[in-house]
C-alpha cells in the first residue's frame, strides 16, 4: 500500500483523555493492522512516537505501536523526491522501485511480532526527523534497515508512563 493511499482524520481531542496502555510484550498479531493504519491520526503517532523518541519506552499494544510505525514509515518515504519518480528512474536510483522498497521495510517492521526491535528509540527519532537526517531516501533506507534487521526487544517492566504536559 502507498503511503498516499492511508488517509489522516482529524483528531478528536479525547486522546489525552485515555490512559496509555503498558506493554509487556508477548501479544499475538492483529490481522486488522492495515485498517488500523488507515483509521490513525498523523499528529497522534507524532506524539506516541515522540514519547517513545525520548525515552526508549511504550506504552500501547505493540500492534498498535507496530501500526504507527507503519504509518509514520509510509509517510515519511513519501515524502521522497523518488516517490514520484518513474519506475526505470526509481530501480537507477534505488536499485528497486519506490514499492518496493516501502514493501520491504513495512514486512520487516511487521515481522517482529512479540515485540518492537530494541532500536525502537533510534528508530522513532529517525522516523520523526528522516528528512533532516537522511536528505537521500537510500541512507534512509538503509538506516532504517538496519534498525529493523536486529532482535526483537527484551520484554521491560516500566512503573508508569511518563507524565503529560
Amino acid at each position: 500500500m502507498e503511503a498516499s493511499s492511508v488517509t489522516e482524520n482529524s483528531s478528536t481531542g479525547n486522546d489525552h483523555e485515555q490512559e496509555p496502555v503498558l506493554n509487556h510484550g508477548g501479544t499475538e498479531s492483529n490481522p486488522e493492522t492495515n485498517r488500523e493504519e488507515e483509521e490513525l491520526d498523523g499528529e497522534q503517532v507524532r506524539r506516541v512516537l515522540q514519547v517513545s523518541a525520548a525515552t526508549g519506552k511504550f506504552w500501547h499494544n505493540w500492534d498498535k505501536l507496530k501500526s504507527m510505525l507503519s504509518f509514520q514509515l509510509k509517510l515519511v518515504l513519501s515524502e521522497y523526491p523518488e516517490a514520484k519518480m518513474t519506475v526505470e528512474q526509481q530501480n537507477a536510483s534505488l536499485g528497486e522501485t519506490y514499492l518496493e522498497l516501502v514493501t520491504r521495510l513495512n514486512e520487516e517492521l511487521h515481522s517482529f511480532i512479540e515485540g518492537p526491535p530494541f532500536t525502537l528509540q533510534r528508530l522513532c527519532e529517525i522516523l520523526l526527523d528522516a528528512r533532516s537526517i537522511y536528505p537521500k531516501l537510500l541512507k534512509l533506507a538503509l538506516a532504517l534497515e538496519k534498525r529493523c534487521c536486529l532482535y526483537a526487544h527484551p520484554t521491560q517492566d516500566y512503573d508508569s508512563p511518563p507524565e503529560r504536559h
